[in-house]
């Protein structure tokens, strides 16, 4: 289905992957070294194909679009980076990741380097909304961060606070990305296309990760390149717990509010097992397509096009992906 997404762009990713190897500069062979290694360990390029997607969905998609595309693709790997180091992570998609290769500290100045190519480059396009934008972005990802870490095992949280935390540290560089394609395309959009766009790609983050708390109940790790019942094991909060601990007895609830705290990974298909008849995952699913729907329809007053198509069918790829 991805490649069948990927057709109006096919050109343009070409030319990405063909740039992407080279848009570092450094005489430091061990970023060199590191880079490669995070290049070839490549996830599906969800980031780049929704920009160039959105950029060509009124007009054509510009030099602009193309290296933003790479900016915003540096900026997700940079934070898949910290992200480990502050998990604690030895796999990323799969692979060992990078501080488990290099170790903490290293990673930790990769990514910092990687932050500081990703502005560097901004100033030199000479347009202030993309600087303002990844700035903000870049701070509300940490925002999201610091949030889950100040409420972590906090399974009485309400929706509204997970949602806010969803909505900082995943939806908010999918609604960015597809901001700077509707910037960057060939034609100067209106406002209202900008912003359209910005919401399209917000709520599709936003089912986006709902659907990640699922794959943490019947994912598989083969698929998703890590554990499952990580999230649980870590004490992450997850929309299907939360619903499931509010909707139940009290004695039950202080049953699995002890298994969680205790973090047994022998225990957490107890966990699983009362997820699942509490109705959390059916809610859950129920979220995620809400969220997606919002977004399609977004695209309502868009004319048909391959652009638009494709748009569509990403939408239905992530509410139906295993990975």
């Amino acid at each position: 289905m991805l490649e069948k997404i990927c057709l109006p762009i096919k050109k343009e990713l070409e030319e990405l992957e063909q740039e992407f190897s080279s848009i570092i500069e450094t005489d430091v062979k061990l970023i060199q070294d590191i880079f490669s290694y995070v290049i070839s360990n490549k996830g599906k390029r969800l980031r780049p194909i929704l920009l160039l997607l959105c950029s060509g969905l009124k007009g054509k998609s510009t030099e602009i679009s193309l290296k933003t595309a790479m900016i915003v693709e540096l900026l997700h790997s940079a934070t898949l980076i910290h992200d480990d180091v502050v998990d604690n992570s030895n796999l990323r998609r799969g692979n060992p990741s990078v501080n488990s290769i290099w170790e903490n500290k290293i990673s930790v100045l990769i990514g910092d380097f990687l932050f500081a190519h990703i502005f560097g480059s901004l100033v030199g396009m000479k347009d202030n909304r993309l600087i303002k934008i990844i700035a903000e972005v870049t701070s509300q990802m940490s925002q999201g961060e610091l949030l889950q870490m100040e409420r972590v095992q906090d399974f009485q949280m309400d929706e509204e606070t997970y949602m806010k935390l969803i909505s900082r540290k995943t939806a908010s560089l999918l609604a960015a990305t597809c901001q700077i394609g509707a910037i960057t395309s060939s034609v100067d959009n209106e406002t209202k296309h900008i912003e359209n766009m910005r919401m399209f790609g917000e709520n599709l983050g936003i089912a986006f990760q709902i659907k990640d708390d699922l794959l943490d109940f019947y994912g598989s790790q083969d698929d998703l390149g890590k554990p499952i019942g990580k999230d649980l094991i870590e004490n992450i909060i997850t929309l299907p717990v939360l619903y499931s601990l509010k909707n139940t007895d009290e004695d039950t609830r202080e049953k699995m509010l002890s298994i969680l705290e205790n973090g047994k990974e022998d225990e957490m298909q107890t966990i699983i097992e009362f997820v699942k008849k509490s109705g959390g995952l059916n809610y859950a699913e129920k979220k995620a397509n809400f969220y997606i729907k919002s977004a399609l329809d977004c695209l309502d007053n868009y004319p048909p096009s391959l652009y638009k198509e494709s748009l569509i069918l990403l939408s239905e790829y992530i509410t139906a992906r295993n990975k």
